[in-house]
């Protein structure tokens, strides 16, 4: 070894002089002890806190998840409802003058392959 470490070695001050001078060790375990009960008992205080926002979150989510689908589901039968052959066939009637055409006006071509 050189010289520095052996003088470190033989000194008379152990490795935790410093603690030592202000606790023992008794009194050191139990205040860090004491802080990590206090940094566990803040840290599930904290993530509690987190968990209902997110879960408070998560259901004005699902409501409005639940509300668009119903909204979607509502506009789906408007959609139906618009698209009927018959409400169709009566505004082409009476907006745009079109009458269905007799079976003798109607020619029906055949491609020329068959």
């Amino acid at each position: 070894m050189n010289a520095a470490a052996r003088l470190l070695n033989q000194s008379t001050l152990s490795r935790g002089w410093a603690i030592s001078l202000f606790f023992t060790r008794a009194q050191f375990t139990t205040i860090v002890m004491i802080l990590a009960l206090l940094t566990s008992a803040l840290s599930v205080i904290y993530i509690t806190n987190v968990s209902r926002g997110l879960n408070s979150s998560l259901e004005q989510a699902q409501a409005e998840q639940n509300h668009l689908h119903v909204q979607w589901a509502q506009l789906l039968l408007e959609k139906s409802t618009w698209m009927m052959p018959a409400r169709v066939q009566q505004i082409a009637e009476s907006k745009y003058k079109m009458v269905l055409p007799d079976a003798k006006s109607v020619i029906v071509i055949h491609p020329s392959g068959t």
